[in-house]
């Protein structure tokens, strides 16, 4: 793991490195609580489970106390869910996860642990569970009312909270049907109410490169970095960045410039469109040769006011030249250069190389930041893991960098090559002088969670 740096129009930054309706009720013993209270379940409505609010830290407040329900291991080692807490906090906020088909997972904030419902135990509820399998796995169903019950994959059953149970009003799973005992209100972080049923990730923007050159409003280049050792010279020249067809080319090519064997193109985003929570993607196919360093990353818009690493930078996609690996990484204070928030990503190209096309994305919220590659999951950090090393610095707006660059500390570091030049093997030298070579992007887009 390299050195790589950023900056913005005229400011030079500091060496970085890459890596990659409250309802009250209660239920009596023996007696079933949808026989004291009326259904607000239909056949059609215990079967559909809708969009779950998947990358959102929600909390859950149960239609029977009106409390918040809480996963607190100080209550108990094995953290049983309770519904009896006025606010959420750490302990009462989970992060939706995708458990494939129409499950989801719910992570306690605080802890990382999955939320568990044990079939052995009458399906009770709790949140240490390190690990998913069938019992970390529940159905979101929308009652259409502004509430919604889970349905364990462990049991077949809904969650009801039973304040019979003891005082503290344990959750299990363990209800055939849902009525308003087995009904829960919920919010998101950010809002205090849930967005409308069949919401979701809404496109905000997007650069699609249907014209004939950079849409200005979008992107500037930047053609003074020259940081890590790297071996190329950015120019704002068409020999470096073209637009046509449909796509965005950086080129590198083989032309001595300024001191540098090579020239490419680097654009940014910084100033003209940055985002604050919610997920970026782009569409893009890379060169190989050991040595070529495409990258797809974003950068605090504070960067100038508070500097590097204090901005937060998140590494969406880097690779150096190899065909079947990229890797994505955290930069921040206490986890810059050589960060312990990094991981190399390999199954998604054992058949298909980055040479081909493939989609990467990023969703980043206040409890956690993840990375995709074509739809898949690959890599969650939650904020509790960053802030082990330092502040979690993920809070407000980005902008994007898209850049190819040409050897280089994080290059040599891998490939270990030191002549003709640092992190560029004669055989990657000989390959850009022959056929420049180039990183395509298909389009970038931003999306927010309504």
């Amino acid at each position: 793991m390299n050195a790589k740096l950023g900056k913005t129009t005229g400011m030079r930054w500091l060496v970085k490195m890459g890596l990659g309706g409250v309802m009250l009720a209660g239920s009596a013993c023996g007696l079933s609580p949808e026989a004291s209270s009326p259904a607000v379940e239909t056949a059609e409505v215990q079967q559909r489970a809708t969009t779950a609010p998947i990358g959102q830290t929600i909390w859950l407040r149960a239609g029977t106390n009106g409390k918040i329900v809480s996963a607190d291991r100080n209550i108990s080692g094995n953290a049983p869910l309770v519904a009896n807490r006025d606010a959420p906090q750490g302990w009462e906020k989970f992060v939706v996860g995708s458990a494939g088909g129409d499950y989801i997972t719910l992570r306690v904030q605080e802890t990382g642990a999955y939320v568990s419902a044990d079939p052995n135990n009458a399906g009770e509820l709790t949140g240490f569970r390190t690990a998913v399998g069938e019992w970390e796995q529940f159905l979101w169903v929308d009652f259409g009312n502004g509430s919604i019950g889970l349905k364990a994959k462990s049991t077949g059953k809904f969650v009801v909270t039973d304040t019979n149970r003891g005082g503290n009003a344990p959750l299990f799973a363990d209800r055939a049907t849902a009525g308003q005992w087995e009904s829960f209100s919920w919010g998101a972080d950010g809002g205090t109410t849930p967005p409308p049923s069949g919401s979701g990730w809404v496109q905000v923007w997007g650069d699609e490169f249907d014209g004939t050159s950079i849409n200005t409003s979008n992107w500037a280049h930047n053609t003074t970095v020259h940081v890590n050792n790297e071996q190329q010279q950015y120019t704002s020249s068409s020999e470096n960045v073209q637009v046509s067809n449909g796509t965005l080319k950086l080129i590198a090519r083989y032309k001595p410039t300024n001191g540098y064997p090579f020239t490419s193109g680097r654009l940014e985003s910084a100033g003209k469109r940055e985002f604050g929570h919610g997920a970026v993607e782009a569409r893009i196919k890379m060169p190989v040769g050991p040595g070529l360093w495409p990258a797809f990353w974003m950068l605090g818009n504070d960067i100038n006011s508070v500097g590097w690493p204090q901005c937060g930078e998140l590494d969406i996609l880097e690779n150096v030249g190899y065909a079947d690996w990229t890797s994505g990484a955290l930069h921040g204070p206490g986890y810059s250069g050589n960060t312990p928030i990094n991981s190399q990503f390999k199954a998604q190209f054992v058949n298909n190389p980055v040479s081909n096309w493939h989609t990467y994305r990023t969703e980043y919220s206040s409890a956690d930041i993840k990375w995709f590659i074509d739809g898949q999951l690959v890599k969650t950090v939650l904020k509790s893991e960053v802030t082990r090393y330092g502040a979690y610095v993920y809070d407000h707006p980005f902008f994007i960098i898209l850049n190819l660059a040409v050897g280089g500390g994080y290059p040599q570091g891998v490939n270990g090559a030191t002549w003709p030049y640092p992190g560029v093997p004669e055989s990657t030298s000989n390959l850009i002088k022959a056929t420049p070579q180039v990183m395509e992007i298909d389009y970038v887009r931003a999306f927010q969670w309504r």
